[in-house]
């Protein structure tokens, strides 16, 4: 399906510029092709001067240059007659393309064969989980245990309320962390490199995901599904040219001219 799908991009793209260039030669964006009629000129002088004989040599010995002369000529004229009909059926074949894309994507099942894929990984860590949660648990309760068993009040004899030493043994973690940097008896700096991991991807595992994708024949990157839309939509289909010829500025009327003084 994906495979179709990217060959089916390509056509798309090869059919937009397509209609872009006959579009360009429909608004006269583009020069007209000037063919060469130095020997179909040269045929017609002789043929006006009425020497039989020099006309009948002249054509055996440039028959081949009047005949290019001429395909020249019909093709740079059928260029510019066919060019609507041309956009026409670009336009035709670009809204059958689109349609046969959003008949035939599936992304329902994409999504299901995602989920098989993805759902080895997803029991690992739901294992590793149920493992981290079970030793998280311990480490608060028996942090908890123990400062409840160690609790000790400060008093002034004036019967004020004092701090005494913080007995936490585990901190508050950061946003986005997995664990706080500050668990007694770790090591801050394996907390840490620990959190860094939990944020980031594992880039060999990618490689090695990419690499299997590309053994299967599924190249990475963006795909596109165009829709035909609807049928009273007459907009034009969308091919934004790359070149377009360039708008002189409007002139607004009546402006005062400028005047430029020059100190001598």
């Amino acid at each position: 399906m994906l495979q179709q799908l990217q060959a089916r991009n390509q056509q798309y793209q090869r059919a937009i510029d397509a209609l872009v260039a006959a579009r360009r030669v429909v608004n006269g964006w583009d020069p007209k092709p000037e063919p060469e009629l130095v020997w179909t000129v040269r045929r017609e002088v002789l043929v006006a001067m009425g020497d039989q004989e020099a006309l009948e040599q002249f054509d055996r010995e440039h028959a081949q240059d009047i005949t290019a002369e001429q395909a020249a000529r019909h093709a740079a004229t059928q260029q510019v007659l066919e060019a609507p009909a041309r956009v026409k059926a670009l336009e035709q074949y670009i809204t059958d393309l689109a349609g046969e894309m959003a008949r035939d994507v599936d992304e329902g099942f994409i999504h299901k064969e995602m989920a098989r894929l993805f759902k080895p990984s997803a029991q690992r860590m739901l294992t590793a989980a149920r493992a981290f949660v079970q030793a998280w648990r311990e480490m608060q309760t028996v942090e908890a245990s123990l400062k409840g068993a160690f609790r000790l009040n400060h008093y002034s004899i004036r019967g004020d309320r004092l701090s005494g030493y913080d007995m936490s043994l585990i901190g508050t973690p950061h946003k986005g962390d997995l664990l706080p940097n500050l668990i007694e008896g770790l090591a801050y700096d394996d907390l840490y490199e620990l959190n860094r991991q939990f944020k980031e991807l594992d880039d060999a595992l990618a490689r090695q995901i990419f690499q299997r994708l590309d053994e299967a024949g599924i190249t990475p990157g963006m795909l596109h599904v165009y829709h035909p839309g609807v049928a009273h939509d007459h907009r034009k289909i969308y091919a934004p040219d790359p070149n377009p010829p360039s708008k002189r500025p409007q002139e607004i009327p009546f402006a005062a001219a400028t005047v430029v003084t020059v100190n001598t």
